[in-house]
């Protein structure tokens, strides 16, 4: 019996003695390391510029593999000019389409009505108008490249047109690569 409370007693004050160790840390606000306080070492300009000017050859680098891949414009100022910015940010941009109906595609694809971004795919046998929305593919559209631009004023564009019979609508898009024109059901 003697042996069982003595047990009994060792488990119940045996994690006191345990965490007396951890009393001390408490104690002390901040432990600080003595040798870190030897090491501290003011960092010079010149060291400052050389790890600048690492990270700018770094960045030149990038820029130069990325121009060898994308090829070099025949004119090396053209890039410098405003209408060149202003088309670059066209090209980036993805023009949007509002649906009012649900479509039907030939595949037999639904398109309910809402807002779509849309892009164009062209592949040496088929062309495709994506629909998207966010990041999510909804649809993907065959279509038929075309040399008419509908006389529309801008380089992206992209529209719904109906037809006399109201069973059928037309998407036409455009941007920089292609024209690109699809029949589809309305529901």
């Amino acid at each position: 019996m003697i042996r069982f409370l003595f047990i009994l007693l060792l488990f119940l004050f045996a994690p006191n003695f345990a965490s007396a160790d951890d009393a001390d840390f408490w104690d002390e606000p901040v432990k600080i390391d003595n040798a870190a306080k030897t090491q501290e070492k003011a960092v010079t300009d010149q060291e400052f510029n050389k790890v600048l000017n690492f990270f700018k050859k770094k960045q030149t680098k990038k820029e130069e593999k990325k121009k060898k891949k994308m090829g070099a414009p025949a004119n090396p100022d053209i890039e410098n000019q405003p209408d060149m910015k202003i088309l670059n940010n066209l090209y980036d941009s993805y023009p949007t389409l509002m649906i009012p109906v649900t479509l039907i595609t030939r595949d037999g694809q639904m398109i309910e009505p809402g807002y779509y971004r849309i892009m164009s795919v062209k592949k040496p046998e088929q062309c495709y108008i994506n629909f998207y929305q966010g990041n999510s593919l909804i649809a993907k559209v065959k279509a038929n490249e075309t040399e008419n631009d509908y006389a529309q004023k801008t380089l992206n564009y992209v529209k719904l047109l109906t037809k006399d019979n109201e069973k059928q609508a037309k998407i036409i898009y455009g941007d920089l690569d292609c024209n690109l024109e699809t029949t589809v059901n309305i529901k």
